[in-house]
């Protein structure tokens, strides 16, 4: 009689995580129509209402010009994912996602790198856009998909509605679902069974396609990389979160103020903010473990010791830094 083998991964493969970036996406609609019957329900005292009268009461109070409706779908969504997501991974759910406390020192490298992450994404978003707008005058087929810019229409709310909505909202709620789902989830089951080269990529690739306009997807891509990265080298689900928390922080925040269009950009820069990231991750890396076939290996090669970071390393640091803060501060005073 043959045993049966339990050294199979625990995560989704490639079609399951197709599934679940779909049904994230469905569950933001299903978290909206939920927060729509509600307030009708709230407004009227009974479902259904009048239709005429629900588009007459949404024009007189501007809701459809409010972010509230689209920014509360992003927390909503995560009572109908986090259950999901549970029932999925079973009593070790907490363990496979990696849900601990992150540490001091780990935690300090990554928050230095948030506004040169910003800074490469975002020119890599004004790339994207000036791509896509050509291809969209010469291929008028793609005119209806160029007019979805989700990134515009995102700071047009942020700055009609009040900050602490906004860091609720457009902040706190997608950095929550979308490192569950995405690192936690998806991340974790790829990267044990592909590797964690490949599946950090393609774990990135869908997070970029669960942003929508194609330009902002592109600008997502680095975005995804690093934060799978923190993830996996850090063992730490709440470091993910922090990151993608502070990131999301920043460009509301540059938005609600109306200094996007004034971030700082210059080749010299954005070379600087490349190599500070790098030498970021650089810091954050781990020795690996042989290429995890099985939820145990993973684990294992995902909380293995941290290495021993060399004094020229050290050095090339320190670099990173006090180039990029040059760069940056020369870059600033040239266009100001």
């Amino acid at each position: 009689m043959h045993r049966r083998s339990d050294r199979r991964p625990l995560g989704p493969g490639l079609l399951e995580a197709l599934a679940w970036t779909a049904s994230y996406l469905v569950a933001q609609i299903l978290a909206l129509a939920g927060f729509m019957a509600l307030f009708v329900v709230v407004v009227f005292g009974h479902w259904p209402a009048d239709m005429q009268s629900v588009i007459n009461l949404c024009l007189e109070i501007n809701l459809d010009r409010s972010f509230v409706p689209l920014g509360v779908t992003n927390l909503l969504c995560l009572f109908v994912l986090a259950p999901l997501v549970r029932l999925r991974l079973g009593k070790q759910a907490r363990t496979w996602l990696m849900v601990r406390p992150p540490e001091v020192g780990p935690l300090i490298l990554v928050v230095g790198s948030i506004l040169p992450l910003a800074i490469v994404s975002e020119q890599l978003y004004r790339w994207s856009l000036e791509l896509w707008q050509m291809l969209s005058e010469r291929f008028p087929s793609v005119g209806p998909f160029a007019n979805g810019n989700a990134v515009e229409l995102m700071v047009q709310f942020a700055r009609a509605e009040s900050f602490p909505i906004l860091v609720v909202a457009v902040a706190l709620g997608p950095a929550l679902g979308e490192e569950l789902i995405f690192r936690g989830l998806i991340g974790n089951g790829l990267t044990a069974r592909y590797g964690r080269g490949l599946g950090m990529v393609v774990t990135s690739l869908l997070f970029a396609a669960a942003h929508g306009f194609p330009p902002h997807a592109l600008a997502t891509i680095p975005i995804g990389l690093y934060l799978h990265h923190v993830y996996l080298a850090t063992g730490s689900y709440w470091m993910a979160v922090i990151v993608h928390f502070l990131n999301n922080l920043l460009v509301i925040t540059l938005a609600k103020f109306g200094a996007v269009e004034a971030l700082p950009t210059s080749p010299a820069l954005l070379s600087c903010s490349m190599g500070y990231v790098l030498i970021t991750a650089l810091l954050l890396s781990r020795p690996r473990l042989a290429e995890p076939i099985a939820f145990g290996d993973a684990l294992a090669s995902f909380s293995a010791p941290a290495a021993t970071i060399h004094l020229r390393t050290r050095l090339i640091a320190a670099a990173a830094v006090l180039t990029f803060t040059t760069a940056f501060v020369w870059t600033a005073m040239a266009q100001g």
